[in-house]
C-alpha cells in the first residue's frame, strides 16, 4: 500500500523507521505544514507540503496514512480530518515489540521498539505506545492517548481519550487517568487522576486543571 506520513519532526522519523520493516507499506512522502525547502527530504523521502497536497496524492494512488505527531490534540484533529478525506489509517508496529494474546487494536497506532503489550489489552485509534513502554494485562488505552518511553502501566489501568503519560512514569493497577490529563515524566501514580488535570511527582499530585478541549 502506498502511504503518507503526516508530520516531519522527530516522531515522524521514528515512525518511518518502523514502517521500513513492513514490506507491504511504501512511504511516498512526509506531509507537513512546515517545509524548509523545495528539496527537503527525510531519509530520502520528500517532504512535500501541507494537507492541501493530499487530494492530488489520493488521485495518484495514495491509500493510507499515519499521523506522526506527538501532541495529542493536534494528532486527534489531523486523524479525523484526513480520515474524512477517505484515506485509511494504518498501524506501525515495531518488530521488536512483544504483543500478547487477545489484544484489540484500533487504527493509526504506533508501537515503538521494545514495547510490551500484555494479554487482554485494548488500544484505541491514533494511540502512541513509545519505546520500551510496558502495558500490562487488561489495560485500556482510549483514542489519541500517548504513552511516552519507559512508562509502566500495571494491570487493569485505564488511560482515557487524549491523555499523555510522561516518560518513565509508573501507574498503579486499577488506576484511571482522565480524559486529556497530563502526567509529568517520572511520576508514580497511585490514585485516579481527573479529566484535564496536570499531575506530577511521586506520588503524583494534581497541580493544575486545564481548560477543557472543545
Amino acid at each position: 500500500m502506498k502511504i503518507v506520513i503526516i508530520g516531519a519532526g522527530g516522531h515522524a522519523r521514528v515512525v518511518y523507521e518502523i514502517l521500513r520493516y513492513d514490506k507491504n507499506m511504501e512511504v511516498i512522502a512526509f506531509v507537513d505544514n512546515v517545509v524548509r525547502g523545495s528539496e527537503e527530504k527525510i531519509m530520502g523521502i520528500p517532504v512535500i507540503g501541507d494537507h492541501s497536497v493530499l487530494p492530488n496524492l489520493i488521485k495518484e494512488g495514495i491509500k493510507g496514512y499515519i499521523i506522526a505527531v506527538g501532541d495529542n490534540e493536534i494528532r486527534r484533529k489531523y486523524f479525523n480530518k484526513i480520515l474524512n478525506m477517505g484515506l485509511e489509517p494504518i498501524n506501525a508496529f515495531h518488530p521488536t515489540a512483544h504483543i500478547g494474546h487477545n489484544v484489540k487494536f484500533g487504527k493509526g497506532i504506533v508501537i515503538s521498539a521494545g514495547a510490551t503489550i500484555a494479554t487482554g489489552v485494548v488500544v484505541g485509534n491514533n494511540v502512541i505506545i513509545n519505546t520500551g513502554a510496558i502495558i500490562e494485562h487488561e489495560d485500556v488505552l482510549k483514542d489519541h492517548a500517548h504513552v511516552a518511553p519507559g512508562v509502566v502501566l500495571a494491570g487493569r489501568v485505564t488511560i482515557a481519550e487524549g491523555a499523555f503519560i510522561g516518560a518513565g512514569t509508573v501507574v498503579k493497577e486499577y488506576v484511571t487517568i482522565g480524559k486529556n490529563a497530563v502526567i509529568g515524566a517520572g511520576s508514580i501514580v497511585l490514585e485516579n487522576i481527573p479529566d484535564n488535570a496536570v499531575a506530577v511527582g511521586a506520588p503524583a499530585k494534581v497541580i493544575k486543571i486545564k481548560d477543557k478541549i472543545k
